[in-house]
């Protein structure tokens, strides 16, 4: 290895930029390089630093660098905006398309190509390669049979607040990614779109504000179970000045619904926080119920039936509260 290839560690790159940076022709086609696709190249890692796979967005990134007709979409697109997808799809192919009438259909093995006619804004340039937007996205995602539940989810993902949880850093863009006016018109323009019906299911369920994959599906399945459809993450605010942020909210009863993922409960300081929280709501009326992945299951909903039903109940014998506000 010489010089300039010790220098070299990173985890994708083309020949081009391989060439530019003075790997010999013996480093680029006949050393340990693996080559996932014609014309890119993955280095092995360090030997301090084990081995971890190129995923799916990085090798489109840098094929859609590479070539600049190729534009990032459906799950792959999805994937680097960092929509919320089922666990069952687990993606084993990427997806590029072209603009139809501009180039032919993108064919490289492993790569599902497609032809889209995107208008200006739903294609969007990010360091140096391009991906259809966020909202196009989410339209294309309903050709890749996904639900109506899912696809709720996924476009919640676009509509997530501002002021909520850090964006992973492997993510492209910032928190909101879309909004519902602008997902509306991107789906009033693609009417003839596989799964358009379930599209228009979806659309109407969408919510703002949403913190996690879970707060959608928990909020989903309690609407189809017959219960009062909670308000997403809203700040309470309490006559004698103390607020706080709720997961999912039954206003009206004054009942708050938090979900605790698993760091809730590995994290001492956030566990700490959590039940102070509990207590806080509770000695101002609140009734306080936490959740976590057991709720999805066939008894762990029985069982958070059974606490909502309770909660309720007792809300209802309350003769008194303290008064509050509600707001974003």
């Amino acid at each position: 290895m010489s010089p300039s290839d010790a220098q070299y560690d990173p985890e994708i790159f083309t020949l081009d930029e391989g060439r530019r940076l003075g790997l010999s022709r013996h480093r680029l086609y006949r050393s340990g390089l693996e080559i996932p696709f014609h014309r890119l190249r993955i280095p092995p890692p360090p030997l301090e630093r084990a081995a971890s796979p190129v995923s799916n967005s990085e090798l489109a990134r840098t094929l859609s660098r590479q070539d600049r007709s190729l534009v990032i979409s459906h799950q792959t697109a999805a994937e680097t905006w960092g929509m919320w997808l089922p666990s069952r799809m687990q993606a084993t192919q990427i997806h590029l398309s072209r603009v139809r009438c501009r180039a032919g259909i993108p064919r490289y093995q492993g790569a599902v190509g497609h032809f889209i006619r995107p208008g200006v804004r739903d294609v969007r340039v990010v360091d140096g390669y391009s991906i259809t937007s966020p909202e196009w996205t989410w339209v294309d995602l309903a050709s890749q049979r996904l639900t109506v539940n899912e696809l709720v989810a996924a476009g919640d993902a676009l509509l997530q607040r501002k002021d909520g949880f850090p964006r992973p850093g492997k993510f492209i863009g910032t928190h909101p990614l879309a909004t519902k006016d602008s997902i509306l018109d991107v789906l009033s323009r693609r009417k003839g779109s596989p799964g358009i019906k379930k599209l228009r299911l979806a659309v109407d369920l969408l919510r703002a504000r949403v913190d996690s994959e879970p707060e959608s599906r928990l909020r989903l399945k309690m609407v189809a179970d017959g219960c009062d459809e909670p308000t997403v993450n809203p700040r309470i605010r309490f006559a004698d000045g103390w607020e706080c942020d709720i997961d999912l909210a039954l206003l009206t009863w004054r009942i708050s619904l938090q979900y605790e993922g698993k760091h809730h409960f590995t994290l001492e300081k956030q566990y700490r926080s959590d039940l102070n929280r509990d207590e806080q709501i509770r000695a101002r009326g609140w009734e306080p119920i936490r959740v976590d992945s057991e709720v999805f299951t066939r008894q762990g909903w029985h069982a958070f039936r059974f606490r909502l039903t309770t909660a309720l109940e007792r809300q209802q014998r309350q003769t008194s509260w303290m008064p509050f506000t509600a707001g974003t």
